[in-house]
């Protein structure tokens, strides 16, 4: 019984890994073949679920649905850069500089059998979802099927989350001529800057001698930060907890003072990212260390107002 449980263990892991690699179509081309732009012409995804009668989650179609309507474009240089180009429903196009990597065929070191790209957010994580794409003729490639499973101790019924993805090569440019003919005005971001894009939050300020923590005087306090090219300026929005309702909204000054984003000024004091963890921009005044935190990478509306309705007070009787 206890070598069964073991082999079955085994197994779980193989099929695991297995899935997390993802599946491929590959055919080998030349680097002349592979250079050139790419249309998103399908990317399907179905998140993991328990089986049970009468269920199934919604595949999310990020091509047609219209909450989403994808317009995507790869542009592959040939080199360690490259570009994506993203469009979608109720939302300004972009293109964000991604870093190039290519996987060449072990016995025909002259083919390119896999194309890897990265952004500065997804650089340091081990899961493919979709970046790492098989080469064929004209078309880039990555599915991770769903496979059913049981869960271990809790033995319920399972099924993996399921990913389809697939370009189309559209055109031999190697630079963005073609994908701005078809999408417009792009915003533009560089490798560092497009990880620091997001809606960040004003912590509770503390003492710098006893770490206690200071007044708070308000009840939410965001800041949009956009670093797109050429964009100047940041939106603050925020209310007291006196008049949580009362929202004042501000457009104040924004700059890069370290071209790796690594300190930024706001409305003229400047904020440096914590060397220690990296992960907020902190900046000191008058014996207090004031802190703003990463807590959406979206800057739509939406996701503003999202974060709003989270620190809004529950008024009595709601739940």
């Amino acid at each position: 019984m206890k070598k069964s449980r073991i082999l079955l263990v085994a197994l779980l892991i193989v099929g695991f890994a297995v899935n997390m690699a993802g599946c491929y179509m590959v055919s080998g081309q030349k680097m002349d073949r592979v250079k050139g732009t790419y249309k998103l012409t399908n990317y399907t995804y179905t998140p993991s679920y328990e089986r049970r009668e009468g269920y199934t989650p919604k595949t999310r179609d990020y091509i047609n649905d219209e909450k989403y309507l994808y317009e995507d474009y790869l542009v592959i240089t040939g080199s360690g850069t490259g570009y994506y180009v993203h469009k979608e429903a109720n939302a300004p196009a972009y293109v964000k500089e991604v870093r190039m990597s290519f996987e060449y065929n072990t016995d025909n070191s002259s083919l390119v059998d896999y194309v890897i790209y990265n952004d500065a957010l997804t650089v340091s994580s081990s899961t493919n979802n979709g970046n790492r794409l098989g080469v064929s003729k004209n078309i880039l490639n990555f599915s991770r099927p769903a496979f059913d499973y049981t869960q271990l101790f809790t033995n319920k019924p399972m099924r993996t989350e399921d990913v389809y993805v697939r370009w189309e090569k559209v055109d031999r440019a190697t630079d963005l001529s073609y994908a701005q003919k078809q999408v417009g005005e792009l915003k533009e971001y560089d490798y560092q800057s497009f990880a620091v894009r997001g809606i960040y939050e004003l912590g509770t300020p503390t003492n710098i001698e006893n770490g206690e923590l200071a007044e708070n005087p308000y009840q939410y306090y965001f800041y949009v930060i956009d670093t797109a090219k050429g964009v100047t300026t940041a939106t603050v929005y925020y209310a007291l907890k006196e008049t949580p309702t009362m929202q004042v909204k501000e457009t104040i000054s924004l700059s890069c003072t370290a071209g790796d984003w690594s300190e930024i000024t706001l409305d003229g004091e400047a904020w440096r990212v914590d060397p220690t963890w990296g992960n907020y921009y902190y900046k000191e005044s008058d014996g207090l260390k004031y802190t703003i935190n990463q807590v959406g990478r979206d800057i739509t509306e939406d996701e503003l107002e999202y974060w709003i309705s989270c620190r809004m007070p529950v008024l009595e009787g709601e739940s």
